[in-house]
């Protein structure tokens, strides 16, 4: 995977494996630097990606590249809480639930209750961690900052351990149970969808 669209400019004169990158996001230069990191991992991932974010209200850019990275064979798993914090703009993630898992993407719910980092992993090789939600908000309306971390292994073997953890106390949702879900739920969520940027 290249990754050089994020590599630091001055790279550091000891000899290293890998490198991180700090960098921060704002709304008012309109660079979306957050939605990038979160596009440019995604559509380069090979084998597999996995993603924890406790809230998901994504723009038709972003929904796209996974469907496309899960239907070309990428492990794409989306994992969130078993009990979020913000009841609607959960019903708002939920809305997006079928679509993503018509598409072979795996969603995972935290059974003990609430997740509320932001991290990635594309495998094993490209990392971030940051407070940049899978948003809106996130990327368009807040001041962001994060990491991306690259060539690291024992960094990227770190996180996929606290990743496989979290996955190992979750529950991952079967497209055939979540239609039978009620019409009720379904309805709330479509509603509210439109109104994701202000949740």
């Amino acid at each position: 995977m290249h990754f050089d669209l994020f590599r630091p400019e001055s790279m550091p004169r000891h000899p290293c494996s890998g490198w991180v990158h700090p960098y921060t996001d704002t709304p008012l230069d309109h660079e979306k630097v957050g939605q990038a990191v979160y596009l440019n991992m995604i559509s380069r991932a090979r084998d597999y990606i996995y993603i924890t974010t406790p809230y998901l209200a994504i723009d038709e850019p972003m929904l796209k590249a996974l469907c496309l990275a899960a239907d070309s064979g990428v492990d794409v798993r989306l994992i969130m809480p078993g009990i979020p914090d913000h009841k609607f703009a959960y019903l708002v993630a939920e809305s997006y639930f079928s679509e993503l898992m018509e598409h072979h993407v795996k969603i995972y719910t935290f059974t003990p209750g609430l997740i509320h980092g932001k991290t990635v992993l594309a495998d094993r090789e490209v990392g971030f961690a940051g407070s940049v939600n899978m948003d809106y908000r996130s990327f368009q309306l807040h001041f962001e900052c994060g990491a991306v971390f690259y060539d690291m292994p024992e960094t990227a073997a770190a996180l996929l351990d606290d990743m496989e953890s979290i996955m190992a106390r979750s529950r991952c949702l079967t497209y055939e149970e979540w239609r039978r879900r009620p019409w009720l739920h379904r309805l709330i969520g479509t509603v509210l969808r439109p109104f994701a940027m202000w949740m």
